[in-house]
């Protein structure tokens, strides 16, 4: 598995790279693709340390992102998170084949640990053509976390979305 290095406002040292590579040893035998790329990113804002994982496979990309005082922490919580997420990932990716062979899954809520994830609402909505601008705009007049539209420009479906530092990404299909 490759991995990359990514810093801001922090000197990645050789034991910081031998720390994170000695944690992500472990979520190899969880790992099945050699060709599989990790991306991460560290950086230090004031006193907090964050540390950005992303695992991108042939099928998924899984990302984790911690922030901490402690740089060792920051990549300890981050690589559990990933280890959680993969683990996840693999438990619905086994039973969705089990029931697709005919068989029906028996794994019981006390085991897994919560109940199965389901859809309870289902939303349908015209998407209009507007700017990135009027996005923006219809998305604080929502106070939503996203907003989908058609964008004028190239009209295809965008997604607007609210970030943790308070600016807005967008989401743009190639």
């Amino acid at each position: 598995m490759k991995i990359q290095y990514k810093s801001r406002n922090l000197e990645i040292s050789d034991a910081m790279k031998e720390y994170f590579s000695k944690k992500m040893a472990k979520l190899e035998r969880l790992v099945n693709d050699e060709d599989g790329e990790v991306e991460v990113r560290f950086s230090k804002l004031r006193q907090l340390y964050t540390v950005e994982v992303t695992l991108k496979m042939r099928s998924i990309i899984v990302r984790a992102e911690e922030k901490t005082k402690d740089f060792y922490a920051s990549v300890d919580s981050a690589i559990n998170n990933l280890e959680r997420r993969l683990k996840r990932f693999k438990d619905r990716f086994r039973t969705l084949k089990r029931e697709k062979a005919g068989e029906e899954a028996t794994i019981s809520a006390e085991a897994e640990g919560s109940e199965k994830e389901k859809i309870v609402k289902v939303k349908k909505f015209e998407l209009r053509p507007m700017s990135v601008e009027e996005a923006m705009m219809q998305l604080d007049l929502l106070d939503h976390e996203f907003f989908m539209f058609r964008n004028v420009e190239d009209d295809q479906v965008n997604v607007l979305y609210r970030r943790k530092d308070g600016n807005y990404g967008l989401i743009v299909p190639r």
